[in-house]
């Protein structure tokens, strides 16, 4: 189906390191942390990874895209970490060799997480590359997987390298360019466009995150999406420039078990942009089983107890 990547011999071990805070430069350099922690995650580092975690539980692991961080799920993960462990990876976008940086090898490296962690039965959750990459993992190890959830996921389509990407040196063009995902541009703080600025300054990691955009092109997954069989909630932001919204209808047909949500005022970041309207559609996902609602439209910012039916 899809190669399987050595991950031994691509993931750094913690070991090879100076010390903790070199290991978590090279691996973290977007780590989210630049924003005040007001929902008390707790970041933790063991063997080659470097995860924040908060509440008990089923595991629910949320994988983000290039250049997001936790904080792209943590009130979402806040309000579900009564009933859920919500583990957030710091996957290795920053520090693969340059020739392993493909959607599949992330995938692999989180099946060693997986295993690591001794995690099981666990509810996976993507954004962007983050949703290509719980996508592989579910379709190679299925049994470890209750449910997953999308959110603008590759997986259909490659995602657009913007014109001018060698601009990375003008602070306003990656302001812009950063903007430009969200409907609300202010739904991002200056402290996370500086943090990614001075991350993508490095020509080494600039060229890793071509790559991956790059990857996502060789990464479709049309034939292999039917032979998911866990239940799926796919939630997409109407106003995505990134990932068309027509591509959630796309993914809803080829998954068969599978509901859409799609929220009104959302770019590419559902999770951040728009928590609390994610969490009208994710509570119901998580609590019914089955769930029979299969599409439905929630409005921004909606009371939490609210969802209002698509007609």
């Amino acid at each position: 189906m899809r190669g399987t990547t050595n991950v031994g011999s691509l993931f750094f071990n913690f070991t090879q390191h100076k010390d903790k805070a070199d290991f978590i430069n090279q691996r973290a350099p977007i780590s989210g942390l630049g924003e005040q922690n007001i929902f008390n995650y707790e970041q933790k580092i063991c063997g080659m990874h470097i995860w924040v975690e908060k509440g008990h539980g089923t595991p629910l692991i949320f994988c983000p895209g290039l250049f997001g961080s936790f904080q792209n799920f943590a009130e979402i993960g806040h309000h579900l970490s009564h009933q859920y462990k919500i583990i957030v990876p710091y996957l290795p976008m920053y520090d693969l060799p340059l020739s392993d940086c493909s959607i599949v090898s992330l995938a692999d490296y989180l099946e060693t997480f997986i295993d690591d962690l001794g995690l099981k039965n666990c509810v996976l959750a993507g954004n962007s590359m983050g949703g290509g990459t719980v996508l592989n993992y579910a379709l190679k190890r299925p049994e470890k997987v209750s449910k997953l959830i999308l959110f603008s996921s590759s997986g259909l389509s490659l995602i657009p390298m913007r014109d001018g990407f060698f601009s990375v040196k003008n602070y306003e063009w990656v302001r812009m360019l950063l903007k430009e995902i969200y409907f609300d541009p202010d739904t991002l703080h200056e402290c996370d466009i500086q943090e990614v600025y001075e991350t993508i300054q490095n020509k080494q990691i600039l060229l890793r995150c071509m790559r991956f955009v790059k990857s996502t092109k060789k990464n479709l997954l049309h034939s292999e999406l039917p032979k998911l069989q866990q239940p799926t909630l796919i939630i997409w932001g109407k106003e995505d420039k990134v990932t068309p919204v027509k591509l959630a209808y796309e993914f809803k047909s080829l998954i068969k078990n599978s509901s859409l949500a799609l929220i009104d005022d959302c770019g590419h970041v559902a999770p951040h942009e728009q928590p609390k309207a994610c969490l009208e559609a994710i509570r119901p996902f998580l609590e019914i089983n089955p769930y029979h609602l299969t599409e439905y439209s929630i409005a921004a910012n909606p009371p939490l107890n609210l969802l209002e039916l698509e007609k």
